[in-house]
């Protein structure tokens, strides 16, 4: 994501400065920016450089005369979608406030409304940098993701129509609101339905990643690609079809000529979960361990073991640490294994939201019951609020600053005066 947007002119001077959290991480690295490009111009060219790492965040800027136009954004986020829209900021910018900038020394307060058009422009690109940290995506101009995205949300609305998207068929993410899992599954399904008789214009597919309940439709997109949807079954093909037309259509009359592709920028990294969240079948229990044989066929008998100790251990809201525990292996062989199990679709990771009962009388007399200790009860005191359902454990984390392991202990010794969501609910701020 982008963390902030700075405007500066050659020579230092910034004029415009956007932060989404009113932090100014930028200013700190302005002179280190400056000194590398003056480094590095004579050797590579001026133009070449166009991205600069900064421990856990990197700098990437497009430059339009003798202005920079600089994002800090995530380490791990595609450099080549933030140029595009640092270019799409540049030409508005330069656009908005010419007269302006003819100026020697330009008056910064007459920039600061532009934010407002930073917003603006990074809302069309909503969800698209996200995209290309993990799939290659193919970026339509920002107002034709803006229509795309505005189409698709409210054909949405609709609670048959749960959640949609669009590949190409050469397996590139125009848009799309599908889940990961749901994602992985498309791009799978996308070949296959491409090699089909072209007179399939649609294809229902029930897939084990989702509820018994859903399945996949797929419409073919003439000389594009395919559209795909999570629905609710119980209707109709052809009142799926008429449901989602008004995104299928305006697919077809959008224009693919300037379309850019773009692959992610692959990063070394062992791969990693996140400890808190939680680890479910995405079959029926006996289904997965039945598949899992399978998977674990060619292992190790150690990774062997370790494998069928996460299988056995699934259930009751077991977090990924739960998991490692269970297994016996280290962190690393775990995570492995939990990858290979997600990829097969056996299993999948969820955030976990907490819902706390209300403190009333008999919340109090449980809590009296149960004797629980003064530095628990702490704990409770500061997590309360946060616990509606509305906000993940790692989130409560990060708002009361209490590490998610102890709030995930005190939690679970409230019993069943704690539940456990697997999806993020709305509910009043207490």
């Amino acid at each position: 994501m982008v963390k902030e947007i700075i405007v500066l002119r050659e020579g230092g001077i910034l004029i415009f400065h956007y932060s989404v959290m009113g932090t100014k991480k930028l200013d700190e690295l302005v002179a280190a920016f400056l000194s590398a490009v003056s480094s590095f111009a004579e050797e590579v060219g001026q133009d070449q450089i166009r991205v600069m790492s900064f421990s856990s965040n990197k700098l990437v800027w497009e430059r339009k005369g003798d202005l920079y136009f600089i994002a800090l954004v995530a380490e791990e986020d595609s450099g080549e979608i933030h140029r595009v829209i640092l270019k799409d900021i540049a030409e508005q910018f330069v656009s908005i406030f010419y007269s302006e900038l003819l100026k020697d020394l330009p008056n910064s307060k007459v920039f600061r409304p532009f934010a407002d058009v930073v917003e603006a422009i990074l809302q069309k690109f909503d969800g698209v940098p996200g995209l290309a940290r993990r799939y290659q995506t193919a970026l339509l101009p920002a107002d034709d993701i803006r229509s795309l995205k505005a189409t698709l949300s409210e054909i949405e609305l609709n609670r048959d129509i749960l959640r949609g998207g669009m590949v190409t068929w050469d397996g590139y993410v125009v848009v799309s609101n599908l889940r990961a899992y749901e994602l992985e599954a498309v791009l799978d399904l996308t070949p296959p339905f491409a090699s089909s008789e072209s007179s399939e214009k649609v294809k229902m597919v029930e897939h084990s990643c989702l509820d018994p309940s859903n399945s996949f439709m797929l419409i073919r997109v003439r000389n594009k690609g395919a559209c795909a949807f999570v629905v609710a079954l119980g209707l109709s093909e052809t009142t799926y079809v008429e449901l989602v037309s008004p995104f299928v259509t305006l697919l077809q009359m959008t224009s693919f000529f300037d379309i850019k592709r773009f692959n992610p920028e692959r990063m070394e990294r062992p791969i990693a979960f996140y400890e808190y969240d939680a680890v479910v079948p995405a079959l029926p229990l006996d289904e997965v361990k039945r598949d899992s044989s399978i998977v674990f066929a060619n292992m190790s008998d150690e990774m062997r073991e370790g494998g069928y100790n996460i299988v056995n251990a699934l259930g009751n809201n077991r977090t990924i640490a739960d998991i490692q525990e269970s297994s016996g292996l280290k962190r690393e062989q775990s995570n492995e294994i939990l990858a290979q199990l997600i990829a097969k679709g056996l299993v999948r990771i969820t955030k976990i939201f907490p819902v706390m009962d209300e403190r009333d009388d008999r919340f109090a007399a449980y809590l009296e019951v149960i004797g629980i200790k003064k530095r628990d009860f702490a704990v409770v005191d500061s997590i309360w609020k946060f616990c509606t359902g509305s906000l993940s454990l790692r989130e409560i984390s990060e708002r009361s600053q209490i590490p998610a392991t102890r709030i995930l202990e005190v939690l679970r010794e409230l019993g069943s005066h704690v539940t456990w969501e697997k999806e993020r609910i709305m509910n009043h701020v207490r």
